[in-house]
């Protein structure tokens, strides 16, 4: 028996479903139906009495589930103990988030962090995933942000920025006289865009479903720098998230163009624990994201000293 069984065996319980409890620990149904045998040939008893459309409690399902959830209350409370040890000793903040986010909207924010926690350590670690494909948050991780918000109630969700999509081609594009780009040119145009599963690619789509015509792909990435240098190269068209072109270093190699008729926004969200303790320097950046202004006042010598040896990862 491990943490893994009794966390399935309670989300079981929970959502009385066998088909929503496997998708939730990515985990296939009948993967669910073995565990659930095994733990009743390892206790000799009937947990689950399993009907054709529901299932219900035994009485000794019942007490199972009762000491189940007191001792994943304690392991969580292990975990978060753990990690506030960790978080007091260095003071810094552990994030998780798409590379794109990293690159081109979380600078600001870290530099308004490190105007006052000047040495502490701001470990940013990337992924291509997004909120969907998050059940849980890893207890290494104080923060994620992403384009799509998990469904879980243990996690906070807010949002923090937004931004929209753009047409973007090379500056010696025949577009370049243009300021509106119709989406229906993309039946025309050589699109070179994300992969199939990356988030800004479903975000866009969906932003298209409405319409008769359906992209073609000439070619696919899954960063957006790559994308930049196929379109400077190729003379394609792109369909890039506004922030991630900079006129004041790349106007004399990218033409934007506002998509016409059609909006196609994009939404930001941070996500973390919810009742959790913070330390100082969690608190700090949360209130950057949130727009806020605190600690205006200087760290102590203790608080800036933190972890200087950690490597901040962009």
């Amino acid at each position: 028996m491990n943490i893994k069984t009794l966390k399935i065996f309670s989300d079981l319980v929970a959502n009385a479903n066998f088909s929503k409890t496997a998708k939730q620990n990515n985990v296939s149904q009948s993967a669910i139906s073995q565990k659930i045998r095994l733990l009743e040939d390892r206790l000799n008893v009937h947990l689950v009495e399993k009907k054709k459309k529901s299932f219900q409690l035994t009485e000794e399902g019942t007490v199972f589930y009762h000491h189940a959830k007191l001792i994943l209350s304690e392991y969580e409370a292990m975990l978060e103990d753990l990690q506030n040890y960790d978080a007091k000793t260095l003071g810094g903040v552990s994030l998780l988030t798409n590379y794109w986010i990293g690159v081109y909207l979380l600078p600001h924010y870290v530099r308004e962090y490190f105007k006052t926690f000047k040495n502490c350590a701001l470990d940013i670690n990337y992924g291509d995933f997004n909120g969907m494909q998050i059940t849980n948050l890893d207890p290494r991780s104080d923060l994620i942000i992403l384009e799509f918000p998990p469904q879980n109630e243990d996690l906070a969700v807010e949002l923090f920025a937004k931004d929209e999509f753009v047409a973007v081609c090379s500056a010696q594009s025949e577009l370049k006289s243009q300021a509106l780009f119709p989406l229906e040119n993309l039946a025309s145009q050589p699109l070179i865009g994300f992969t199939k599963l990356h988030p800004l690619r479903t975000i866009f789509e969906q932003g298209l479903e409405r319409q008769i015509m359906r992209p073609h792909y000439a070619m696919e990435f899954n960063q957006i720098d790559l994308i930049k240098q196929a379109v400077e190269t190729h003379n394609g068209v792109a369909i890039l998230p506004k922030s991630s072109i900079r006129p004041a270093r790349e106007s004399h190699i990218f033409h934007t163009l506002s998509l016409k008729d059609r909006h196609i926004p994009i939404s930001l969200y941070f996500i973390y624990r919810k009742n959790r303790k913070m330390n100082r320097s969690l608190t700090h950046f949360i209130a950057i994201l949130r727009g806020e202004t605190v600690f205006q006042e200087e760290p102590s010598a203790k608080e800036e000293s933190c972890l200087s040896e950690n490597e901040i990862i962009f």
